[in-house]
């Protein structure tokens, strides 16, 4: 999917974007990049480890960051922590999608505590990872940054999928990977939890 193929103000223009893809899997990331290539963004930083995606984080503008959510010992959730909480402007507003194998409730709940714009259900599929991207790049979301929160505000109107925007597979993982706690959720549930909602203030 291209962005010719969004609706006209879903367009969105990456030539001059800097992407960072952050993900152990080496091949996960030569697919990733691959993607963004098609996109048209030509600038694509990738890092197979937290420590690397920290050192370009601090030393070149990004404009997107795209994180696996399964490096080892709560690495992925630590890593968004410091992002989010400790780094400086303009580093902590990064916007952030993360990517999972395991679209658990529970998992999704923390990537969005965390400062996560979205989540993604691998394997990722390109009309879904266009329509994320372009999603972010036109909301208007503000962002909170607090001791309790920091990340993208969900005190706001619900604006709904982004359109042309079709239902993902019941199934998010088409091999065993062990016994889960949770059942997987399809992508359009992972939406419905983590994109904004109105409140009562």
């Amino acid at each position: 999917m291209s962005s010719a193929n969004l609706p006209s103000h879903m367009k969105i223009n990456l030539e001059s974007s800097v992407i960072l893809l952050v993900d152990d899997n080496h091949l996960s990331l030569d697919i990733m990049s691959s993607v963004f290539y098609g996109f048209g963004a030509r600038d694509r930083q990738t890092a197979d480890n937290l420590d690397d995606a920290r050192r370009i984080l601090s030393t070149q503008h990004v404009d997107l960051m795209v994180i696996d959510s399964g490096f080892p010992d709560e690495g992925t959730f630590q890593f968004m922590s410091w992002l989010r909480q400790e780094a400086p402007d303009p580093i902590c507003f990064t916007p952030t999608i993360m990517v999972t194998g395991y679209s658990t409730v529970s998992l999704v709940r923390r990537s969005r505590d965390c400062g996560a714009h979205f989540v993604i259900a691998k394997p990722l599929t390109a009309g879904v990872l266009l329509n994320r991207v372009a999603w972010i790049a036109h909301e208007k979301r503000p962002f909170v940054k607090n001791t309790i929160y920091s990340g993208p505000d969900r005190r706001w109107k619900n604006a709904g999928v982004p359109p042309g925007t079709e239902g993902r597979r019941i199934d998010d993982l088409p091999i065993e990977v062990g016994d889960a706690s949770e059942p997987n959720m399809s992508q359009d549930q992972l939406d419905d939890l983590i994109k904004p909602q109105k409140v009562a203030l």
